[in-house]
């Protein structure tokens, strides 16, 4: 697994090469992905429908959908072009298009993407342009505000009790209207924002023990567990894998 990541645009490319790893139920917090298999196959699981891709196929998620990922048979390679919606708001498409093309192009140096593939990124992204204008993100006011809350705030320690408290419901109702509209529980989707927050720490130098007290952890061991559950490899495998993209 490698990882190219541009902070400055909050965008990453996410590249697994003959792997057989799966990724159970889960979302991304507002980021658009842009899926193209390399080779193998997969099944791709979303609203509860399957769909099985192969080589050269590629597909889009956005934020906050439920998604699975398994391998179809046998092993499978991936590259993920991960695009933050901030990104979306603060650049029009041709600034857009022009942007991740020059990032793309490194990995094509790199060896990793060829410029085939370059285009058929850049012709899903005006896909992508087209879906944030229409995307819904009407939710319901209380499940925004507990959803804000653990975005902003993961590493706390939120009980169930203490946050339907805070935005004035029962909690058993905020565990079906919160996973109705996001996906996921209140706690699996605050473990999910642990480990995010916890990848973006470990990329600006902070160690693993600080990282796993900075995201809630109690002890490293339970850190490492959830990352490399999330992730899919552990944190020391993410740092080695990562490459900064000017």
């Amino acid at each position: 697994m490698k990882y190219y990541k541009c902070d400055p645009y909050k965008i990453e490319f996410a590249l697994l090469d003959n792997t057989n790893l799966t990724f159970d139920n889960h979302n991304h917090i507002s980021i658009y992905a842009i899926g193209l298999i390399l080779d193998g196959n997969v099944i791709l699981t979303k609203k509860n429908v399957v769909y099985e891709f192969t080589t050269d196929d590629l597909f889009i998620i956005p934020p906050y959908m439920v998604h699975s990922l398994i391998p179809s048979s046998g092993q499978y390679s991936i590259i993920t072009l991960c695009i933050g919606t901030e990104f979306l708001d603060t650049h029009d498409f041709n600034t857009g298009k022009l942007l991740i093309r020059d990032l793309a192009n490194q990995l094509v140096y790199d060896g990793f993407l060829t410029h085939p593939q370059v285009k058929a990124f850049l012709d899903a992204l005006e896909l992508v342009y087209d879906m944030a204008i229409k995307l819904d993100a009407d939710y319901a006011t209380i499940i925004t505000e507990a959803k804000n809350l653990i975005e902003t705030q993961p590493e706390e320690d939120i009980t169930l009790d203490a946050l339907s408290q805070q935005v004035f419901v029962s909690k058993y109702y905020l565990i079906r209207e919160f996973k109705k509209a996001i996906g996921l529980s209140p706690h699996r989707f605050q473990i999910q924002n642990r480990i995010r927050k916890a990848q973006h720490l470990l990329t600006n130098g902070s160690t693993m023990t600080e990282t796993a007290q900075s995201t809630g952890f109690y002890d490293q061991s339970h850190f490492i567990k959830y990352f490399k559950k999330i992730v899919g490899i552990t944190p020391s495998e993410y740092l080695a894998s990562l490459k900064i993209l000017d």
